[in-house]
Formats: structure tokens, sequence, C-alpha cells
């Protein structure tokens, strides 16, 4: 590993995606069956959103658990707008961003093309640079007080 890692280091290249147009249930058993934390909602092969498995349960379940049906689309829960990272940033920028924006997921965006190229997570940056966990641990607090 470079003194100065870079998102492209760490970052999963295999993004699991959705379209907005998707209904929740569909993208939540998406989720569990890529066994993966969160989706990258797209629309006409942009980034609209994303959405974790926690803002599943935190927006439909625990809302309204009795009208729950898993039909509503995932665009009426997706997080907007979504924050991301160039596979070319270090990996002190993603976890400084993360901290900063209080995200723990980073779609990692080609610059050039603007396309989706990977994503990058707070466990993906503690796993290969254990140093950065102090840029995290704000992030890591603020999630366990919620």
């Amino acid at each position: 590993m470079s003194s100065n890692p870079q998102v492209r280091d760490c970052m999963r290249m295999k993004v699991v995606t959705a379209d907005v147009s998707d209904a929740v249930f569909d993208v939540t058993a998406k989720m569990i069956e890529s066994n993966v934390g969160c989706v990258v909602i797209t629309q006409n092969d942009d980034i609209a959103g994303i959405v974790t498995k926690g803002d599943v349960i935190k927006n439909t379940i625990l809302k309204q658990p009795q009208q729950y049906q898993g039909k509503e689309r995932i665009s009426s829960i997706m997080i907007t707008p979504v924050v991301t990272i160039s596979p070319d940033d270090s990996l002190e920028d993603a976890a400084k961003l993360m901290s900063d924006r209080h995200v723990s997921k980073l779609p990692v965006v080609d610059q050039e093309s603007g396309l989706l190229v990977g994503i990058i997570t707070s466990t993906d940056i503690i796993g290969i640079e254990p140093a950065y966990v102090a840029f995290l641990k704000d992030l890591i607090s603020s999630s366990l007080g919620k």
C-alpha cells in the first residue's frame, strides 16, 4: 500500500443498483440477496439517490408498521443528494468526507465520464487503513446515538 492510499485502492467495483421506480420491497430483497448494506438508486444511468438497510427500516417499517406493504417506490425513501467521491481521492479525504457529511457509504464516480465505478464504506477504510479510525470516530458515535 502506498503512503497515501487512494479510494481506488480499497473501493469495491461491484455496486448493487436499482431504478428509482423499483418497489422498496424489491430493493430490500436485492440488498439481502447481495449481502450489501446499501443500494445506489439510478435514473437513466445517473445516480439519483442511495438507500441503506437503516433507511428502509427507519422510513417504512418503523414509521407505519401497520400500513407498510412494501409497494412504495424506493424513490420515496432514498437519500438525496448523494455524496460521492472520485477514485483518485485519498482515503483520508474519504474518511473526512464521511465524517463531515455523516455518511458511511460513498459511491465512487469517475470525474471524466461521470459514471459510477465503485463504492467505498467506512468499514472498507478501517479495514485497509486503521489509522483513519480517528476521522470516522464522530460518524460512528453519531450513528450509535440515533
